[in-house]
């Protein structure tokens, strides 16, 4: 994948499959076949029966893990960026660009962008020139 950098310069990018629309529609389904296969209680070790349903989902199970293991949503989230931040500084050093790699807290994004929009109420755009952007 060729991409220009801030000054319009040609770079290079590492293909990843994960940050690719067809990528990200794998993961959901991923996760939707998490939610949907149930292991029953005979299948599992006591500590993980489910009273109430008769089972846990894949989703369910994969979450009493993590917690078990101590890796917590929060934990993760700063794995990501840490390894993320590594990414960017390795990619500086070696060309003095960076590209962004497809890691994104939705939520966030759309917190952040609405607070510059907010922030900066009195920046105009051309529609002609947004459109040929």
């Amino acid at each position: 994948m060729v991409t220009l950098d801030f000054f319009g310069r040609l770079i290079m990018s590492e293909y990843k499959f994960e940050n690719t629309i067809g990528g990200k529609l794998c993961k959901k389904l991923e996760q939707a076949v998490k939610e949907m296969i149930v292991v029953p209680n005979s299948w599992l070790p006591e500590e993980y029966h489910d009273k109430v349903r008769g089972g846990r989902t894949l989703a369910r199970l994969e979450k009493g893990c993590d917690k078990r293991d101590g890796l917590t949503e929060h934990r993760k989230t700063k794995a990501i960026k840490a390894k993320n931040v590594e990414n960017y500084r390795k990619q500086f050093e070696a060309n003095g660009t960076f590209e962004y790699n497809g890691h994104t807290n939705e939520l966030q994004l759309h917190r952040n962008e609405m607070a510059f929009c907010s922030a900066h109420p009195a920046i105009e755009i051309d529609e002609d020139d947004w459109m040929d952007g």
